[in-house]
């Protein structure tokens, strides 16, 4: 069996699946592999580390037989980058799992394993899905990703809600100190499902897939999520919780109105954190009309810091403290100039929007102030 091919196809096709290769797997080490899969003139590349899984084709020179084989990942990965783009012929011998690689450099040997002991790979459900572009879902993922609780034994919190409504594509996400909810606006046929993603992983996997003004189709069946695209078909296993009900924590009033530049406020809160308590992240914000003071103190180490911001304030005078890790994470993803919080008092929850909205998007973001 032959397939020959150019390094630099091969190297792509590797590269677009390689967020789903399994590292250091003890429990299923074929998942530390990749699988070439030849059938007539076309070659499949296939990974999964049994929560993602990736399907990704590659075009080829020619081919000589069919043929199934799994090679290990970095082997393989490791040889193609250090070469520059030419063909290069791949030799297997099916009985034997080995492989002999040849190029105009040289002839490379490794043994692989047989293509029938790869995972199966779920297959793409019949149902249409929907159509939804591929840079909000990387921004909606993104963006809300920031609240998910990063203790993975709590799967409830640990993952990101998608929500898919009549006319919307809804994200959310919380830790309990803090909830993201992302809504974007688009065709959804009708569909109405709620599933939970895990958030370690997915991003990082499918970013390869994704190009810059095409449409990402996806589909549901009762155990996985399916993101198919021009550059191939990634498959995640859904989180078995239920996300927590969150709209009810929402307010819808916050008459106290405080209007920041963003990065400037991301960079004011970046030092004062360095004098706060270190576990806490406690800062203060005192609060006057047209005032904001911003402070922290470290009674342990002696250390403090207090700053004057420039801001608009249109409500009462108030002293308000917040985790200023928190804030910082939750700014950082937004792409506004501008941003406005909502305040109500110093124990309930106050809301967090960009003032410069994206079309087709409306993201709210809230904050429990740290109470003492």
């Amino acid at each position: 069996m032959k397939l020959v091919i150019s390094s630099k196809n091969l190297l792509s096709a590797l590269q677009r699946a390689s967020g789903a290769v399994a590292v250091n797997s003890k429990l299923l080490p074929i998942s530390e592999y990749y699988l070439l899969e030849v059938t007539g003139t076309k070659l499949l590349v296939f990974a999964t580390n049994t929560e993602i899984s990736i399907q990704t084709e590659a075009s080829i020179v020619e081919a000589e037989g069919d043929f199934a084989v799994a090679l290990p990942s970095v082997i393989i990965t490791e040889a193609l980058k250090s070469m520059p783009d030419h063909p290069i012929s791949l030799n297997v011998d099916e009985d034997t799992c080995k492989v002999e690689v040849t190029s105009e450099f040289g002839k490379y040997e490794l043994t692989g394993q047989p293509g029938g002991d790869f995972p199966n790979i779920a297959e793409l459900p019949e149902e249409e899905g929907i159509d939804f572009p591929a840079e909000f879902f990387e921004m909606g993922f993104r963006q809300t990703q920031v609240a998910a609780l990063s203790d993975e034994m709590r799967k409830a919190m640990s993952g990101v809600s998608l929500k898919v409504e009549d006319g919307k594509l809804v994200f959310a996400a919380t830790d309990g100190h803090r909830l993201i909810k992302n809504v974007f606006y688009t065709e959804t046929g009708g569909l109405e499902k709620q599933v939970l993603l895990p958030r370690k992983s997915l991003m990082g996997a499918l970013r390869p897939l994704l190009k810059e003004g095409e449409n990402i189709n996806i589909r549901f069946s009762k155990e996985n999520i399916f993101f198919a695209t021009s550059q191939g078909l990634l498959v995640c296993r859904l989180v078995d919780q239920t996300f927590p009900n969150y709209e009810s924590v929402i307010p819808q009033d916050n008459p106290n109105k405080l209007y920041l530049d963003r990065l400037d406020f991301i960079n004011t809160l970046k030092r004062i954190s360095l004098f706060s308590n270190q576990t806490t992240y406690q800062v203060i914000m005192d609060l006057k009309p047209q005032s904001l003071t911003i402070s922290s103190r470290d009674l342990d180490f002696q250390r403090s810091g207090d700053e004057q911001f420039p801001c608009t304030y249109e409500g009462e005078d108030m002293t308000v403290s917040f985790n200023g890790r928190f804030l910082i994470e939750m700014l950082s993803v937004l792409e506004s100039e501008q941003v406005r919080i909502d305040l109500l008092d110093n124990k309930r929850a106050t809301l967090i929007f960009p003032e410069e909205k994206v079309e087709s998007q409306d993201i709210t973001m809230l904050i429990m102030p740290v109470v003492t």
